[in-house]
């Protein structure tokens, strides 16, 4: 076969690769329509952290909220493994640990590189089995052109594409048209890792490289930098320096290029996370300028457009919006700054605040009942771990949920803790907030259900079921809220400082179809549930541990918020099942298993997922592995976290459809788990048909509604945050 049809049949491969694929890392894609194009993605080369280890990297790239990352061959894998080095030689054992270590983080390794990849199909292999078992997509190297015949046909064979990097004159590729002339004629798995910043020290214009490069359709991936001079120079955050980048990522757009950005930052090496943090930041921001993000930024950076607050207190300062009160020019009583381009109703809003002193929050679905004056839905901003992040209604209801904490409030206005989003202790031990330093809040607000995340760490979640108040009664205030204002607060009291740039919103689509949620357990008994005989349940209600004396057990500790089965062998317990039915719904919850257990989510007590203790099992899971639809369709990918963990499942489902005489239609009747997302991983592909019920699915048989049942009988689990709400119909 010559290169011409090798290349005809690659793409075919690739075409049809594509078209038969939705599955993947579900934080960073999105399902597409035909014609869409496939979104950036951002990520981190390991190279800008190696003065630490690879799982430190991992942890910095979490951190900076990415869920990319392309690792180099050489680095420490852990500090528990210092001797163990991440590259194409490492055991399986060492592998699966490098695995569990992105699995737990839940970043994705995308790229490998720089890499050798010599004129020898022995040693080459090896490379190409490392990233196939990994995930890898792109290798990035700088062959001898000799070996290329080698490498186009490995790529082939593995769909696996090789990246040729540029290191600065005099190496092998600094100059782009080599690149070009090596890629003539062969697949399209080959092409440049395009470094930005090799080229800007080789004396290369990177915007004129892209347009040479990019116009032949050979850009794979990117090394992406900004230096603050050409011919030499050291790394800045992009934007300012002289590679003129917004340029740069207009031309991209406009080539329709679709990889994948590694920042590799060689600046600062021991410090270079907020500098890092910038490149991110300019990077996000320029997306959304070009009509790739869904995410709207609304503080311009510059000043105060769109916004409005007492001039006294607020002004815009190198980037950002700063309040500020003295003993001279203090506040007078609690104001804020508020966004008039709108109100938000379904959304998710992002932004970045640093707080030195005082006290501060960010208001949301909220109303001006005095001018500067805000009622509503608060998210706490204070220097205070343990406290940041809670939420507060300010002149309302007052405290409403505090950090770690899921909560209910009922229709006549009780607030009941039915569960746990994180434990308080551990969050701060974790370093969920940076002291005096610049923080995220991740906000989202969908009908009567919102979620807080501070730096991604969940804070807290409250189901608000509290009667609605007159969104045109600026006074009535007592309640929940499902549309309003957004804005920042200056409180009252001593002198104090606050800074929030960043700030962006996506409105939500998801209100067109999904109905308030229900809180399914109270986190205090087992009201609302049922099991067949009480005699042989082993459930509780309390809080879930793994048992101190055997790894393979649970135990109680007392309190509540979790819907324990301490089964201490398979057949030493019962199922148990809602009292309430669902059809059409998305089902959230978290679960844990201990080590080697085994349970499952029957949704409508018919169709189950499987939970069990698979994170040992590598990638090769099978229909009986955490995720997978029983009997049905094995999970994509390994999205589990090691045993003892709480665990968050995401289930999108469509219930079968029935006739008028009850009968299930043959067309369209199927059952379908629309998708199936695992900590934040979509494990199965959209639209997954189930035709018949599971084994151990409660009697009766497939019904346009059925409740959740949890498998008992079959070791020892613990649920938590069980939440559904049903699916307005879409057929």
């Amino acid at each position: 076969m010559n290169k011409r049809m090798k290349q005809i049949v690659v793409l075919s491969i690739v075409v049809l690769s594509v078209c038969l694929s939705a599955c993947g890392w579900a934080a960073q894609r999105s399902r597409r329509r035909p014609g869409m194009r496939a979104p950036w993605k951002l990520g981190m080369q390991a190279y800008s952290f190696n003065r630490f280890t690879f799982e430190e990297a991992v942890a910095k790239t979490k951190a900076l909220g990415m869920g990319y990352i392309e690792a180099y061959p050489g680095q420490r894998l852990s500090k528990e493994k210092p001797d163990v080095k991440t590259d194409h030689n490492m055991s399986s054992a060492e592998r699966l640990l490098m695995k569990q270590i992105l699995r737990e983080a839940g970043i994705k390794l995308m790229n490998y590189g720089v890499v050798g990849l010599p004129n020898n199909e022995a040693e080459c292999k090896k490379v190409f089995e490392f990233a196939k078992e990994m995930g890898i997509e792109t290798i990035v190297s700088e062959p001898p052109e000799d070996a290329f015949d080698v490498i186009e046909a490995l790529c082939d064979e593995y769909e696996i594409n090789v990246a040729i990097h540029n290191h600065p004159k005099p190496s092998r590729y600094w100059d782009p048209d080599t690149v070009l002339k090596v890629c003539e004629d062969r697949s399209e798995r080959i092409g440049a890792c395009a470094d930005t910043g090799h080229w800007m020290r080789s004396g290369v214009n990177p915007l004129e490289a892209i347009k040479k490069l990019g116009g032949a359709k050979r850009i794979i991936s990117f090394h992406f930098k900004d230096l603050n001079q050409f011919g030499g120079g050291h790394d800045v955050i992009w934007g300012t320096g002289k590679a003129d980048v917004k340029a740069i990522l207009t031309e991209l757009k406009k080539q329709e290029f679709a990889g994948v950005f590694s920042i590799e930052y060689e600046h600062n090496w021991d410090n270079s996370m907020p500098e890092i943090a910038g490149c991110v930041s300019f990077f996000e921001r320029t997306e959304s300028e070009l009509g790739l993000s869904r995410w709207q930024y609304i503080f311009n950076g510059e000043d105060l457009s769109g916004w409005d607050g007492d001039p006294r207190l607020w002004s815009v300062k190198d980037g950002v919006i700063r309040g500020e009160t003295t003993k001279e020019n203090p506040a007078r009583g609690n104001t804020f700054l508020v966004w008039r381009d709108g109100t938000l109703k379904d959304f998710e809003l992002k932004l970045k605040f640093k707080i030195r002193n005082g006290n501060s929050g960010v208001q949301y679905r909220s109303k001006e009942f005095d001018k500067w004056r805000i009622g509503g839905y608060q998210a706490e901003v204070e220097n205070a771990p343990g406290k940041v992040g809670f939420l507060y209604h300010e002149a309302g209801r007052g405290w409403l949920v505090n950090v770690g904490d899921m909560m209910e409030i009922d229709k006549d206005g009780n607030k009941n803790v039915v569960g746990r989003v994180s434990d308080k202790d551990a969050l701060i031990k974790a370093g969920y907030y940076n002291d005096k330093d610049w923080n995220e809040y991740h906000i989202i607000a969908q009908g009567n259900h919102l979620t807080h995340y501070l730096n991604g760490y969940p804070t807290m979640q409250l189901i608000d079921n509290d009667r609605v108040t007159d969104p045109e009664d600026k006074n009535d205030r007592k309640g929940a809220a499902r549309e309003g204002l957004l804005a920042l607060q200056i409180h009252a009291g001593p002198p104090m400082v606050v800074e929030f740039k960043d700030i962006r919103i996506r409105q939500s689509r998801r209100g067109s179809f999904l109905e308030d949620a229900k809180v399914l357990f109270n986190g205090k008994d087992l009201a609302g549930w049922t099991v067949k005989d009480k005699d042989k349940s082993k459930w509780e209600v309390g809080k879930a541990a793994v048992s101190p004396d055997d790894p393979k057990k649970l135990i109680n500790v007392g309190g509540g918020g979790e819907l324990i089965n301490l089964a201490g062998s398979h057949g030493d317990s019962i199922d148990i099942f809602s009292n309430e039915t669902f059809g059409d719904c998305l089902i959230e919850l978290e679960v844990m298993v201990p080590q080697g257990s085994n349970s499952g989510i029957y949704v409508m007590g018919q169709y189950e997922i499987q939970v069990l203790d698979s994170w040992n099992r590598g990638d090769n899971l099978g229909m009986g592995d955490m995720g997978a639809i029983y009997g049905a369709s094995e999970p994509k990918v390994n999205a589990t976290r090691r045993p003892g963990e709480w665990q968050k499942y995401k289930i999108y489902f469509r219930a079968p459809r029935f006739d008028a005489a009850g009968n299930k239609l043959e067309e369209n009747g199927n059952a379908t788990f629309r998708s199936v997302e695992l900590n934040g991983v979509r494990i199965h592909d959209w639209g997954q048909e189930i035709d018949k019920v599971t084994g151990g699915a409660l009697p009766g048989g497939e019904v346009p509604k059925g409740p959740l049942m949890f498998q008992g009988n079959h070791g020892p689990v613990a649920y938590r945050n069980i939440v559904v709400r049903p699916l307005r119909s879409r057929d």
